[in-house]
């Protein structure tokens, strides 16, 4: 298996895994949750915890397409796979991060 199919498959995983908690832990959470740290504190920041089911789906759909657009891109050259694939991982795993913060706010872990 090469490296970009284990950075996808990975990358997959973990969203699978964040949508698992999310479910896992939904009666717990409150209506709306803060997931939008750019914008000044308040309401600004809150979307609601529907939304962030479209956010694992879109999140998964650039995946698939970025695993695409490597392969395309890549076809006589891995290392051009690999780095495109990391790219996207990387958001996968800064996306992970903020929400484990989310997760131990509410979840007093």
């Amino acid at each position: 298996m090469t490296t970009s199919k284990t950075l996808f498959w990975t990358g997959t995983l973990i969203i699978l895994l964040m949508g698992g908690v999310m479910a896992l832990f939904w009666n717990r959470l409150p209506p709306q949750l803060p997931w939008l740290y750019s914008f000044p504190w308040g309401e600004r920041q809150l979307v609601y915890k529907i939304s962030m089911i479209w956010i694992f789906l879109g999140m998964e759909i650039v995946l698939f397409l970025t695993r695409l657009i490597a392969n395309w891109a890549g076809k006589e050259d891995t290392t051009i796979q690999n780095t495109i694939m990391i790219g996207v991982f990387t958001t996968i795993i800064l996306m992970l991060v903020s929400f484990s913060r989310v997760m131990t706010i509410f979840l007093n872990v």
